[in-house]
């Protein structure tokens, strides 16, 4: 069914449109996407969805292959495992300078993030509190360049994917979010990094549980 977009921010409103589309896996892995199929869909131009192409291109959602198109980018156990032990390292180094160092302020806003995933009710308000308080985990480090490649991490959008619309073990999640922010406030450096280790396993364990049940590719 075709859908028309209208609005002053028609590049931000195709790029949502698609990023949504690829996440919920509407189109299958590996399919190829047509750019003028894509425009007709969405009643606009071919240029604004050239755009969100390129965009997701980018986040690893797309893959463009020179002068045969876009095609969408299988999730792969290989992929994942690589992307966590990535996640791993920045956040073991975003610990590594901040651990002991906190002051309250900062200290209560990690509460109170915390506190925001445990409340997330739905998949989209799980992620995004899950995504703001890994972030401000990060952040925490203020080191621009640390975020910046936190924030392009494809592995925090393959596990959108792959949880389709999901949230599985959230309370045992939030528990080690938890263990996360009490170790944080202690200031004891060792069992923040355990904290994160056991934290970043379950998520890797979680996804490639998935890709096993889908056959080795979603």
């Amino acid at each position: 069914m075709a859908t028309t977009l209208t609005g002053v921010n028609l590049n931000e409103q195709v790029y949502d449109e698609l990023r949504g589309q690829l996440l919920t896996r509407e189109h299958p892995p590996g399919a190829k996407l047509s750019l003028h199929a894509l425009a007709t869909q969405l009643g606009v131009s071919r240029s604004p969805v050239h755009h969100a192409l390129t965009r997701l291109v980018a986040e690893g959602l797309l893959t463009v292959r020179p002068r045969r198109g876009y095609y969408v980018t299988p999730v792969t156990a290989k992929a994942l495992a690589e992307g966590y032990e990535v996640r791993l390292a920045l956040e073991l180094l975003a610990a590594e300078l901040t651990a002991g160092r906190l002051e309250s302020p900062d200290l209560h806003a990690f509460e109170s993030l915390l506190e925001g995933t445990a409340a997330a009710i739905s998949h989209e308000q799980w992620d995004s509190a899950n995504g703001a308080f890994h972030e401000y985990q990060i952040d925490l480090a203020e080191n621009a360049l640390l975020s910046k490649f936190y924030r392009e991490l494809s592995v925090n959008l393959l596990m959108q994917v792959i949880r389709a619309g999901h949230v599985e073990d959230h309370a045992n999640l939030v528990t080690e979010h938890r263990r996360i922010v009490e170790a944080f406030v202690t200031g004891d450096r060792d069992a923040v990094e355990r904290a994160i280790r056991a934290h970043i396993e379950t998520g890797r364990r979680i996804a490639l549980d998935a890709i096993e049940r889908a056959g080795g590719v979603l």
